[in-house]
């Protein structure tokens, strides 16, 4: 969950809000537990976060490995989700409605409107990109009825820029097309691809959540110790990300350079921050960690500081 920064108007920090184990169809076979996908297990945090809030509407953020039935179909009704599209994906117009009464079933989807590969074939409607110079997107409704059936999406096609003069070196070149859909109609093309963006905070988390909060550096083996460690880091990097909001907005601004002050171009905090102030709050109020066995130090043949001095 992204959460707002006072002090730093536009900025947000990341609040991890759930955990949850994957495990592969041989590991779930030899626990006798059910085998789910990745997109069942995400649909089934989702589904508690919605839950425990059923007030409040939620935006899930995904990839496109996500965007699959097990994840988007007969989502809450507070649930809105911004993701990745397949570009082979057909959309369809609503179906037409029967003006004289027929046998069988009504029609689920109207005429094919094609894909967002065909759809980037279109020479007019395109618009420019809102932070991209040279990018263009063009943005439509439709049916997407193989994974979010009787829904409509709002779909935008993003076109990059034509394509420089490659520097030598390996570089991969961008997609020719790429499309990102959502289930909220009322979003433009700026504030979908505004919103997508937000996703690479999902990235940053996983990456702070190693680097600071521990997550993976257990040495526990057993299903029910490795879901319960990391919970429990988790919980303790949500609280003290929480912490961190509540403080910095009752305190003076955090001079943002004193951990890191070779990057001048620094706007926002950090979880490096965020850490170096939690630890100095609990320093301040005596909380430091005291170990079990302490080691006789005076038998430790003791080094010359001249570490600094090699570092340099």
């Amino acid at each position: 969950m992204r959460v707002p920064l006072p002090q730093w108007p536009g900025h947000r920090v990341s609040v991890p809000l759930g955990l949850s184990l994957y495990l592969q169809e041989e590991q779930a076979r030899t626990l006798k537990l059910p085998y789910q996908s990745r997109s069942a297990v995400a649909r089934a945090i989702v589904d508690l976060v919605a839950a425990q809030l059923p007030a409040r509407p939620l935006r899930v953020l995904g990839d496109g490995g996500y965007a699959t039935k097990d994840s988007r179909q007969q989502l809450p009704a507070t649930v809105d989700v911004v993701s990745r599209m397949l570009i082979t994906g057909k959309l369809y117009e609503l179906p037409l409605k029967r003006v004289v009464p027929r046998r069988g079933c009504p029609p689920k989807k109207g005429p094919l409107l094609g894909s967002p590969q065909t759809l980037a074939r279109k020479r007019c409607g395109w618009q420019p990109h809102p932070s991209e110079a040279g990018a263009l997107g063009q943005a439509g409704q439709g049916l997407w009825q193989a994974v979010l059936p009787g829904r409509l999406i709002r779909v935008v096609v993003r076109r990059p820029p034509p394509i420089r003069a490659r520097t030598p070196g390996p570089r991969k070149p961008p997609p020719p097309v790429e499309a990102f859909f959502t289930t909220d109609l009322t979003l433009s093309l700026e504030a979908l691809l505004a919103q997508y963006r937000e996703r690479w905070a999902v990235e940053s988390t996983i990456r702070d959540s190693t680097a600071w909060a521990g997550f993976g550096q257990d040495q526990c083996r057993k299903r029910e110790c490795v879901v319960s460690a990391n919970t429990f880091r988790l919980a303790l990097a949500a609280a003290r990300t929480l912490w961190f909001v509540e403080t910095t907005a009752r305190t003076t601004p955090l001079p943002l350079g004193r951990y890191r002050p070779w990057y001048r171009q620094k706007h926002a905090p950090s979880q490096l921050d965020i850490v170096g102030l939690w630890r100095e709050a609990l320093h301040a109020a005596g909380v430091f960690p005291i170990p079990r066995f302490a080691p006789a130090l005076a038998k430790i043949p003791q080094e010359p500081e001249n570490a600094l001095l090699l570092a340099a």
